[in-house]
């Protein structure tokens, strides 16, 4: 199958542009972000993902192609759209735009997949598209669900939702995945767009309820990790319970902003949790300021999820930062990006040792667990 995948260079689209390229599919990768096409056609990803790097050289090897033109869109019998979205109006109309130029040079029957987060009700937004009834489009919603650090386990392992308007369409849809081995489920298009909103939306309200427990005991005194830990000690019940941390990550928030404002929820106990997440940010802050006899901190992590190279959606970086700005002198601490990939100076911890007695644990890569700590006053935010 000839497939272009529109956005193809980004976390969603490159894992699965070079597992359908070595597949058996003709895969054409369509990204404006052209100062990285030279990287990648030489085999080197722009971000960290385990196998990426040995899998995106054998896909060039065989035929991945990597262009800017989007007139590569009229020669594909797919083309799969995983550009980022957001609750953030300017990157909902570039979505739309985007799909619009995707339908303006799409081949008559020929079928489009949506693979980003989308606001409820897009798909039928788009099948009333005029130019899309005219060349008699097929439209198929295919949210991603994987892991940072697990996708190419994933794409594969788990069953792909398909969102269709029939069981005959579904079959066209289903072939890509077949290409892999992955198993599909039908599911309508408002089925699978409320799908991969509620999924995300679950997981941003556990980890907000678990800080909530940590910023009422933080109103009387207790030390809430102490209890958690005493708590969950042997207890089937609370085995798998997360710590308190940070809720960021380019998913989670920004997927549970569009839902509250797809379902008019701006008193729902779920909006409640986007304070939740900004005192206990607040409260971090307070104990920095009670605990910390200094200003020099070193700071151990600042990407969104341990042991991972992204930034985006960090509330460890925003801390650093917010640090900074009130005049604490802040000694980063990060193994997982280059130093030119901040403004932020980023130090090897040996260097910046006894600089100072305060550390602070924002994201806990593995890495860290073989810090000299001991003598340190240390704050570990989550990341078990």
């Amino acid at each position: 199958m000839k497939i272009s995948i529109v956005g193809g260079l980004g976390h969603i689209g490159l894992p699965l542009s070079c597992l359908l390229q070595v597949n058996g599919n003709k895969v054409i990768i369509i990204d404006q972000n052209t100062e990285i096409f030279d990287d990648i056609r030489k085999g080197l990803p722009n971000f960290h993902e385990p196998g990426l790097k040995t899998l995106l050289k054998k896909a060039l090897a065989i035929g991945l192609e990597v262009t800017d033109d989007m007139n590569h869109i009229s020669k594909s019998e797919y083309t799969i759209i995983t550009i980022g979205t957001s609750s953030n109006e300017n990157d909902k109309k570039n979505f739309k735009k985007v799909v619009n130029k995707v339908i303006q040079l799409s081949n008559k029957n020929s079928n489009i997949i949506l693979r980003s987060t989308v606001d409820f009700e897009t798909c039928n937004k788009i099948l009333n598209n005029k130019i899309f009834i005219q060349k008699k489009l097929k439209l198929a919603y295919c949210p991603e669900r994987i892991a940072e650090g697990k996708a190419l386990q994933e794409l594969i392992k788990l069953p792909q939702i398909v969102g269709t308007n029939n069981s005959e369409d579904f079959k066209k849809f289903k072939q890509i995945f077949d290409s892999m081995g992955t198993k599909s489920i039908n599911v309508s298009y408002k089925e699978a767009e409320f799908i991969k909103l509620f999924s995300n939306v679950y997981r941003y309200s556990e980890f907000s309820l678990i800080n909530e427990f940590a910023n009422i005991a933080n109103t009387v005194n207790l030390d809430f990790s102490k209890i958690l830990n005493i708590a969950s000690k042997q207890y089937p019940r609370l085995k798998n319970i997360p710590n308190p941390g940070f809720v960021g990550g380019p998913c989670l928030p920004k997927d549970t902003k569009t839902f509250i404002e797809n379902f008019n929820l701006q008193e729902s106990v779920i909006s409640k949790f986007m304070d939740t997440n900004e005192e206990f940010e607040l409260n971090i802050i307070k104990k920095i300021k009670k605990e910390f006899k200094s200003k020099k901190i070193i700071f151990l992590g600042i990407t969104f999820k341990p042991d991972s190279d992204d930034l985006r959606g960090s509330v460890s970086y925003t801390l650093a930062k917010k640090l900074i700005e009130t005049g604490y002198e802040i000694y980063i601490v990060e193994p997982n990006i280059t130093k030119n990939s901040i403004n932020e100076e980023i130090y090897n911890f040996e260097e910046i040792f006894n600089i100072t007695e305060n550390v602070i644990i924002g994201t806990n890569h593995k890495i860290f667990k073989s810090f000299e700590l001991d003598n340190k006053k240390v704050i570990k935010i989550g990341n078990k």
